[in-house]
C-alpha cells in the first residue's frame, strides 16, 4: 500500500515545476524518493500532499549543490519485500 501511496506522488509531482526527480534504495533497503525544484511554493503543495497521505517526509533547502539553490523533499517508505538482515 506505502509504495503505491509513493507511484501516486511520483504522478503528482511531475505535473509540478520539478527539476530532479529520483526513487533510490536507503538505509536497510527501504525506498526513498527524492524531488528537486527551484520553487517554495512546489515544496509547499508537495508537503500538503504528503501529510494528506500522512506520509513521512523531510524537506531541506540547499544553497548550493549539483542544481544551484534548491530545495529537496525526502520519502521514505519501508519496502517489505526486502528481506532485512538481523542486527548483532
Amino acid at each position: 500500500m506505502l509504495l503505491e501511496e509513493m507511484k501516486n506522488t511520483i504522478k503528482y509531482a511531475v505535473e509540478l515545476d520539478i527539476d530532479y526527480i529520483e526513487v533510490f534504495m536507503g538505509y536497510k533497503g527501504d525506498k526513498v524518493l527524492r524531488i528537486t525544484t527551484k520553487s517554495q511554493h512546489v515544496i509547499g503543495l508537495l508537503e500538503t500532499y504528503l501529510e494528506n497521505l500522512e506520509l513521512e517526509y523531510k524537506s531541506e533547502f540547499e544553497i548550493s549543490g549539483k542544481y544551484d539553490a534548491s530545495y529537496n523533499i525526502y520519502v521514505g517508505v519501508e519496502d517489505s519485500s526486502i528481506f532485512r538482515l538481523k542486527e548483532i
